[in-house]
């Protein structure tokens, strides 16, 4: 008995720690150049007003904000907003991107990623 409620209790914790985790869905995992990406997402509220997303092509190393910031194609800023939907047009370009999300533009971190493909 107590090996299962510690097992419901790791399990609550952790779905938890995931529903309040930042997430980034997209509508569809492949786009044509130039069409409208919908991007779904979710930041926390401690962000830094300059928090961003943006795309980024897929082979440039995850993790530092300010190296996915000198290769980013476009962007957005969050503006403190916890949920929402944004919109971005595919690349012209065919090839694998990232839509990755960072907790400021000052150094930051990234917290989110999802891949896509243009072809």
């Amino acid at each position: 008995m107590k090996k299962a409620l510690a097992f419901f209790a790791v399990l609550f914790i952790t779905a938890g720690c995931v529903a309040n985790a930042p997430y980034l869905k997209l509508d569809k995992k492949v786009y044509k150049p130039g069409e409208r990406i919908a991007v779904e997402f979710k930041a926390l509220k401690d962000y830094a007003d300059n928090a961003w997303i943006g795309i980024i092509p897929s082979n440039v190393p995850h993790g530092d904000e300010s190296e996915n910031d000198r290769y980013d194609l476009t962007y957005q800023y969050i503006r403190k907003m916890t949920s929402g939907t944004m919109i971005f047009r595919a690349p012209l370009k065919v090839g694998f991107y990232d839509i990755r999300m960072h907790d400021t533009d000052n150094r930051g971190k990234e917290v989110a990623s999802v891949t896509f493909e243009v072809r």
